[in-house]
């Protein structure tokens, strides 16, 4: 590709690629390709999504996608920009620890609702997809509190991000897998307990090496950003804030930019008030069993009053 020319792929992804010539316009587009596409991969896996697939959900021949989507793999790398949807994230920009926790969170939950992208391979034109620039300026708003400059805090977000991905893909391969039959638990707790493994034991004893103890899903998730996020905080130490560069933007720009700080804001407030109405529920009924077992408590001390 000429240095002159936009990759097509990036073009394609922002909506400024040329349509088909020919073809069925009215019907197709990119982005519905893409997302019968996803709807195959969360259905079915990756392998299942071929162009001649996607072309049959439509009712289409298969080079009728190929007047708009070039190859497979274009289409893989669209479905992953895509996979992390086009909605603003709700982020909070007060707090850094709290905003990059949303932002690690978020992706973590877009991981589990589309495993199949853990096989998709990063390239540097999806770095450039909107997608990815969305997530990318969203882990930027969460750091606006953090001190440092924009290529540490770049580098904070793809720390968080392989730790993220590595999660993903370790609850994905595992959790596929049948449940430990308990003649095996029989055998590692045997020789676990035998003295050669001392420091394992416990966590082998106690069945939490198996998954037991009812710990949430994501609770190592959790434990890892606990232990990453004061380690980023005691990098800066000492460190003073650098002022943010000076954007020489036209009215239209600022403009632009007063919408997207508007659009996260609102997008914040929804999300506080889901998590503050689940809460309530939440509250509601362990207000209801606790109610009911202090019923049940009176009851069991008035009986024991009158056999007394």
């Amino acid at each position: 590709m000429a240095e002159h020319e936009v990759a097509r792929l990036v073009a394609l992804a922002w909506g400024v690629a040329a349509a088909p010539q020919r073809g069925p316009k009215r019907e197709l587009s990119h982005e519905r390709i893409v997302e019968a596409a996803i709807e195959i991969a969360d259905a079915e896996g990756l392998p299942a999504v071929t162009m001649q697939r996607v072309a049959q959900a439509f009712g289409f021949t298969t080079m009728a996608l190929y007047r708009y989507i070039a190859s497979k793999d274009d289409l893989q790398q669209l479905m992953l920009d895509a996979s992390v949807g086009d909605e603003v994230w709700p982020i909070d920009p007060d707090d850094w620890r709290i905003g990059l926790e949303q932002w690690a969170t978020r992706m973590h939950e877009t991981y589990r609702r589309h495993p199949w992208a853990l096989d998709i391979p990063l390239s540097m034109e999806t770095l450039l997809m909107p997608g990815q620039m969305r997530t990318v300026d969203a882990g930027m708003r969460a750091m606006r509190t953090l001190s440092g400059s924009p290529t540490f805090k770049l580098g904070v977000l793809m720390t968080l991000s392989v730790h993220v991905r590595g999660f993903a893909m370790m609850e994905r391969d595992i959790g596929v897998q049948e449940p430990v039959g308990e003649a095996t638990r029989r055998l590692v707790l045997e020789v676990a307990t035998n003295g050669s493994l001392p420091d394992i034991a416990p966590l082998v004893t106690s069945g939490a090496y198996f998954g037991d103890g009812g710990a949430p899903d994501d609770d190592d998730f959790g434990i890892a950003l606990a232990l990453l996020l004061p380690g980023i905080e005691r990098a800066l130490e000492g460190v003073q804030s650098a002022p943010e560069a000076e954007v020489d933007r036209t009215p239209e720009q600022a403009l632009a930019a007063a919408e997207a700080d508007l659009e996260a804001a609102i997008a914040l407030r929804k999300a506080t008030q889901r998590r503050v109405s689940q809460l309530e529920r939440e509250e509601s009924r362990a207000r209801t069993a606790r109610d009911r077992a202090k019923a049940t408590a009176k009851e069991a001390a008035r009986a024991a009053a009158k056999g007394s």
